[in-house]
């Protein structure tokens, strides 16, 4: 049942104040990132006083988005059968969904989710909104506004993921979920024309003034109503207010925190709560700025003092400091004396270095700030170090990935509820350019079971899980699919079979070599075969003729004469006695 517009815009007014403790913290978590402090008016009046706030909270923030965020998130769909088919369609679907994430991705400044990590880290709260471009398309088209830019943006893929500050956004939590959603944003009336089409034709007027107003846009499981209103409030302009058709509410809202506690602006505990709490970042301010300011007071401050009888009004000292060093000409009759230097109180830095080593302890560890390892640090100890502070990351860790679990899950929810598969693409060596279907029509809403999980991007954390991995598996208690599960490998099937088919390739390879050594090596015996048969060969010529072995009586053969017993001097050698040529007849062969 939709109601009058006046029920929302009360609804919209409670929902803002219940978030006004909230949001005055967010504001004090932003300053404290953005590295904003103002001074007190005394400080800023003392011309030797310099601002010098410190970093520590913005560079926690920023060492604890880099360790969540700089690896790809693993996405595991369980599936719904223990049987290869069905498990084969999980691990499919699971490459379709990181291929969404990469086209989503594409269009934005930052990726989704580094700006979920860094909401989770800061705010402790998680909120986005999932749209289905073809729905919203053929929705504006219904309400006679311009979809070119949204066909446009259509090209880097289907669907677009916005995700805001929630100082932005008010959400009705309840035990169960998240019940409405109320989006608050100052935007140009042009911009919301173009938005809605003529169901805004009443801001016409305030957009060719280039005026900017509030627009308010509220959702529940049954409603969505979207109004604007004057910056200084009243003028309102009622754009949307109907049933939706959607079977889910469109969003994405997360909160951590504890609800046991009673008031709620203590509920959320992000990062730099208690640094907050404790003013320490003030203090440490001050004292950094003292630090900074006295070392400039000091320096400004007179070096030297002139002493002698002349009269003050009668001193002509002058020191002049050249390119050779100080010269000074004193007064006739008077001296100049150095005088002692100030130095650094050293209680300003004993205080400096205790606040930030609090802030260290409450937030991120200097381990993972890229901080100076000593030398000779045992492996185990900074193994030790390096767990410890990724465990205190993960409260926001855990956040994160519920959202992230809750977005990959809608992807899945608009496709079931516009009947349009999902489609993407391998990006392997193996399955490049392979495409992949989400069935619309295979999808069941009530058993959508996806988990994320955020592998943090420390190289301790992955060498201990690879040595574990590899214990158990020479143990026999994992599978090596198994050992690759728990290294945080996002498609361990895929792994297998890349695995596997290296290995058939390294087979393969070394079977093309040993034949090709087999076969030199038959052609070296081959051409040693055939040089033996020669030399046996020659042998046998040999041992057969009268000058061979077989006939040298000094290696136990017969005399040369019995080898041609009718043979004579005269017609072996062709000569007589005298060494003329023998007639062929005289005893010759």
């Amino acid at each position: 049942m939709v109601y009058k517009l006046e029920h929302y815009q009360e609804l919209a007014e409670r929902m803002i104040k219940d978030d006004e403790m909230r949001d005055l913290a967010n504001r004090r978590y932003d300053d404290m990132d953005h590295v904003h402090w103002i001074p007190d008016a005394k400080l800023q009046k003392l011309w030797w006083f310099r601002s010098s706030p410190s970093t520590d909270p913005h560079d926690a923030i920023s060492a604890g988005v880099r360790v969540l965020s700089a690896l790809d998130e693993k996405v595991t769909l369980q599936p719904l059968a223990a049987n290869p088919e069905t498990k084969k369609t999980a691990n499919e679907r699971e490459r379709v969904l990181k291929w969404v994430m990469a086209q989503v991705n594409k269009r934005r400044q930052g990726t989704v989710q580094r700006s979920v990590v860094r909401s989770a880290l800061k705010y402790d709260e998680v909120v986005a909104q999932v749209i289905d471009l073809d729905y919203q398309i053929k929705n504006k088209e219904a309400l006679g506004a311009k979809t070119k830019r949204e066909k446009v943006a259509r090209r880097y893929g289907r669907f677009l993921v916005n995700t805001y500050h929630p100082n932005e956004v008010h959400v009705q939590y309840s035990n169960m979920m998240p019940e409405a959603v109320l989006l608050v944003q100052e935007k140009k009336a042009i911009d919301v024309m173009r938005e809605y089409g003529d169901a805004a034709s009443e801001l016409k007027k305030k957009a060719e003034d280039n005026a900017n107003v509030i627009l308010y846009e509220y959702w529940d499981y049954d409603d969505h109503v979207v109004w604007t209103t004057d910056k200084q409030g009243g003028g309102e302009n009622e754009i949307v207010r109907a049933e939706h058709e959607l079977p889910f509410l469109p969003w994405v809202a997360r909160v951590g925190g504890d609800i046991m506690e009673s008031k709620q602006e203590h509920r959320r505990r992000p990062l730099l709560y208690a640094v907050a709490q404790s003013r320490e970042w003030e203090t440490q301010n001050v004292v950094k700025s003292l630090r900074v300011s006295e070392v400039i007071g000091n320096f400004a401050s007179a070096k030297l003092a002139e002493e002698g009888p002349m009269p003050v009004d009668s001193r002509t000292t002058e020191v002049d400091a050249g390119d050779l060093g100080i010269v000074a000409d004193v007064t006739p009759g008077n001296t100049l004396r150095p005088l002692p230097q100030n130095t650094m109180d050293p209680a300003l830095r004993e205080v400096d270095d205790m606040i930030s080593g609090a802030i260290s302890k409450s937030t991120v560890a200097a381990v993972l700030q890229g901080a100076d390892i000593p030398a000779g640090t045992a492996f185990a100890t900074l193994n030790l170090a390096t767990q410890t502070a990724v465990g205190s990351l993960k409260p926001a860790k855990e956040l994160a990935e519920h959202a992230l679990a809750d977005i990959y899950s809608m992807f899945m929810m608009w496709a079931e509820f516009t009947g349009i598969d999902i489609i993407g693409y391998g990006k392997s060596k193996d399955n490049m350019g392979q495409e992949y279907a989400i069935k619309a029509d295979e999808i069941d809403p009530e058993k959508i079971y996806l988990n994320v999980e955020l592998k943090p991007d420390v190289p301790l954390d992955r060498m201990q899980r690879a040595n574990t991995a590899m214990m158990m598996v020479q143990s026999g208690i994992y599978s090596k699919e198994r050992a690759l599960d728990e290294m945080g490998v996002s498609d361990p099937e895929q792994v297998m079979k890349e695995v596997i088919f290296d290995q058939l390739l390294q087979a393969q390879l070394a079977n093309i070599i040993q034949m090709q050594q087999m076969e030199a090596q038959m052609a070296v015996q081959q051409q040693q075969q055939q040089q033996q048969m020669g030399m046996e060969m020659m042998q046998q010529q040999l041992a057969g003729a009268p000058g061979g072995n077989g006939f040298n009586p000094e290696m136990g053969g017969l005399p040369p004469q019995m080898a041609a017993p009718g043979a004579t001097r005269e017609g072996v050698t062709g000569e007589d006695m005298m060494g003329n040529e023998a007639p062929f007849g005289m005893g010759g062969f």
